[in-house]
């Protein structure tokens, strides 16, 4: 069975076309709770870069497909807008609600993050000493965002 994803992050996008994962709800408290599939560790993680980070500028660099799962006939990656992040206890997570798809995984004490979803998408970025969190989607289309730390 061929898998279809459109990448929709930020205008990093992703869209499911078959099997989409399910999410893991909040708790009351707004505490995330790590997937099996959160990448990185959290022995090696910081607090340091923990807050909401609000979606920046979005740029499409697909020309077509990025991966072979893309599907036959599938060429369009569309442009979405960035939603935006949260890192807590050094755990940052950003949920495609209309997709039903959530990306986690830890930031590194130097400011690296890494973070996929347990359908093969994966965002790799980093902070800068400005906090602005600058990264790429890579899935079925690929994009590149930033995310700025919100005061």
């Amino acid at each position: 069975m061929k898998h279809s994803f459109l990448l929709y992050l930020s205008a990093l996008a992703i869209s499911g076309c078959a099997a989409k994962e399910s999410s893991p709800p909040p708790t009351a408290t707004g505490s995330m709770t790590p997937t099996s599939y959160a990448a990185g560790s959290a022995a090696n993680t910081t607090t340091g870069f923990d807050g909401t980070w609000v979606g920046g500028p979005v740029t499409n660099m697909s020309a077509g497909n990025a991966l072979p799962s893309g599907g036959e006939g599938f060429s369009s990656c569309p442009n979405y807008a960035a939603p935006n992040l949260v890192i807590s206890n050094g755990l940052g997570q950003l949920d495609l609600p209309n997709l039903n798809l959530r990306f986690q995984g830890y930031v590194t004490p130097q400011g690296a993050l890494v973070m996929r979803t347990g359908v093969g998408q994966r965002f790799e970025g980093q902070i800068d000493p400005q906090y602005v969190l600058r990264g790429r989607v890579i899935g079925a289309c690929v994009y590149d965002a930033t995310w700025k730390k919100s005061a």
